[in-house]
């Protein structure tokens, strides 16, 4: 959460902290949030440009701030950043003091008849605190997910009540033909497509099967599949991927493994609780994470793998064709050995959820497995063979399951 605190230029950075020492204190802890101090006399250029995306509430310190918030609103893109898909209602903070509550009052009528909306969250710090724990709960999922596709075949058990879905978190939902994808590839120019293919040649660590025509196949899908992000206004996608190595000669591996990079969270074959939880890893944790199929377990390690991840997950990465077909473009990524998280979030009404912490010890390599492959000092077996939530799981950088177990135990979502 990011909130942006609003002073006079009859006040110092120092009087805000020392005045609000203990509400800044629990919005950090709380909220985790982030943040920063404008004072009317500081809003220069380079602070407005800072101002990339609305905060998730401004907290009035003092009054005396009105034209400070005018002067900021009417810096930034404000149509870019509330798009019809995802609007925006401003929540400002007002405990009273200083005149905060009188300019938040001034501001919200300004917003109102800009066409805005807009709340006030008053009261005391405590009461201040709850009503953004929950804005924060609220906010933390909503977006726009693209299904390209059907869930593949063989995902018998992964869909969600998209209904449900929109109601509860406000994602929202919507179909891409493949057909768009298909016919898409086609149309990329072949410069822009080998630009990107030469890039990734160069970044790589090696290039085992793919050849240069096979990149450049594989760029093409990134690219298309990128540009109906970009139209769609999309936040996240997941695939029905082997569509599109049948009609194509073509795999998505290389196309989803660059989005995550890019901040779009994209997911394999349709599977949409896997996505979903990926989707909550970023949110929640601000991590990216790496989507992967369980494929062997010990009494003391799991080993997990998959065509694709993440390319800032990894210390290097190597070109490799797709396992199952040998077509196309896949990732081989090599993982640090370092702490992660394990995580599922599943369910027709995502009601369910495991996660457990875990030391990588090994990022093994063997033909009889997808091309990433990292291995786990935990037992998964008790979980895995009796009550997995489905097939796909995901890794994520660093210890989270603190947080993931705060938002769960907030919405009533059951450990597994």
């Amino acid at each position: 959460m990011k909130i942006t605190i609003l002073r006079s230029s009859f006040q110092t950075d120092d009087f805000v902290h020392n005045e609000y020492a203990e509400l800044i204190q629990r919005l950090e802890n709380e909220c985790h949030a982030e943040i920063s101090i404008l004072g009317d006399e500081s809003v220069e250029t380079r602070l407005i440009a800072s101002l990339q995306s609305l905060p998730d509430a401004f907290l009035i310190a003092t009054g005396g701030v009105e034209n400070l918030f005018k002067r900021i609103w009417s810096a930034i893109d404000v149509e870019t950043m509330c798009s019809p898909h995802c609007p925006k209602t401003v929540t400002m903070i007002a405990d009273g003091r200083n005149n905060s509550l009188a300019a938040a009052l001034e501001i919200l009528t300004y917003l109102g008849n800009n066409s805005m909306e807009g709340r006030i969250v008053h009261g005391t710090n405590e009461e201040i605190v709850s009503a953004l724990v929950e804005t924060w709960r609220a906010a933390s999922l909503q977006g726009r997910i693209g299904l390209f596709g059907q869930p593949s075949d063989w995902l018998i058990a992964s869909s969600v009540d998209r209904d449900y879905l929109h109601q509860r978190y406000g994602i929202e939902t919507i179909d891409i033909d493949l057909q768009r994808v298909i016919n898409g590839i086609k149309t990329i120019p072949q410069t822009e497509a080998e630009k990107v293919a030469q890039s990734m040649v160069n970044r790589a660590k090696a290039v085992k099967e793919p050849s240069n025509t096979v990149m450049v196949e594989a760029a093409k899908a990134y690219l298309t599949i990128k540009k109906i992000c970009q139209e769609e206004h999309l936040d996240a996608l997941t695939i029905r991927c082997f569509d599109i190595v049948k009609a194509c000669g073509t795999t998505s591996c290389l196309a989803l493994a660059l989005l995550n990079d890019e901040g779009i969270v994209a997911g394999c074959e349709g599977d949409m609780q896997t996505l979903l939880t990926m989707w909550l890893a970023k949110r929640l944790c601000g991590e990216m994470a790496f989507m992967a199929n369980p494929s062997q377990l010990t009494d003391t390690t799991s080993m997990l793998a998959h065509c694709t991840i993440p390319l800032s997950m990894c210390n290097k990465f190597v070109t490799r064709s797709h396992f199952e077909s040998g077509i196309g473009v896949a990732v081989q990524g090599l993982l640090p050995l370092t702490d992660y998280t394990l995580f599922k979030w599943g369910g027709p009404k995502l009601d369910r959820y495991f996660v457990t912490e875990a030391k990588a010890i090994e990022t093994p390599y063997s033909n009889h497995f997808c091309r990433t492959q990292i291995t786990l000092n935990v037992n998964l077996k008790p979980y895995l063979l009796q009550h997995s939530i489905g097939n796909h799981h995901v890794i994520i950088r660093g210890r989270h399951a603190d947080e993931i177990k705060q938002f769960m135990e907030a919405n009533g979502i059951k450990r597994c």
